[in-house]
């Protein structure tokens, strides 16, 4: 998924700290279908541990997986993959140009709400969670959220984390951040109203445990991008 928005505000993670008191593990699936009936669908693997944040990019194809690891300690993004039998990777600084989504990340709010947005009495289960129903609509979307509140995680963190490298942006991030909904959404149903296109968003596979492995970088020959910011 690629939007834009250029985030104006810069600060470095380590400071200002990130908020999110979630720690676990999950799938994310991103299923979406355009007007024209095409069909496209991407999953990403979630890692929240209490001191680094990992993500797992499925490419898919001939594509290598793309991992990476989220430091606020050292204000450091590290990007892993492996291909042809050979690891490589970057180490990119923890800053507005090559994450302009991580105050979403953190959990900072600072816009203002343009929704309307309204909370049913609907509720369902999903994933062994009590899930209420929440509308959200604007200019630019018009969303069911079905949100399990318990968990202290919102779906604006948990897509914040896929926009990382120069001249990427996030553009849906702050329209996710305008609805101002708190918990996690474990299904979510969104109409993009600009590309008149569908998009379902569903977390899976929900677990407290954590393989610490998948945030080493050992082993990985690394070009240390902080030299060049």
């Amino acid at each position: 998924m690629k939007h834009s928005i250029l985030i104006a505000i810069f600060f470095i993670a380590n400071q200002m700290g990130f908020t999110q008191n979630f720690t676990g593990s999950f799938e994310l699936k991103i299923s979406q279908e355009s007007s024209s009936g095409n069909k496209h669908s991407d999953s990403v693997s979630y890692f929240f541990g209490k001191d680094k944040t990992a993500i797992i990019i499925h490419a898919g194809g001939n594509q290598p997986d793309l991992r990476l690891v989220f430091s606020p300690a050292d204000s450091t993004i590290t990007g892993l993959f492996e291909m042809n039998g050979k690891k490589g990777g970057y180490i990119l600084p923890m800053n507005n140009k090559y994450w302009p989504t991580m105050k979403y990340a953190s959990g900072e709010k600072d816009v203002l709400s343009n929704s309307e947005v309204n909370y049913t009495e609907n509720r369902k289960e999903i994933n062994g969670y009590s899930t209420q129903e929440i509308f959200c609509g604007n200019e630019e979307i018009d969303a069911t959220f079905w949100v399990a509140k318990e968990i202290e995680l919102s779906l604006t963190q948990v897509m914040a984390y896929q926009f990382v490298g120069a001249g990427k942006d996030g553009e849906e991030i702050e329209t996710l951040a305008n609805c101002g909904i708190k918990g996690l959404a474990l299904y979510t149903t969104l109409f993009d109203k600009k590309r008149n296109g569908s998009i379902i968003l569903q977390i899976e596979n929900l677990s407290k445990k954590i393989d610490a492995e998948v945030f080493n970088t050992e082993g990985h020959e690394l070009s240390d991008m902080r030299k060049s910011k």
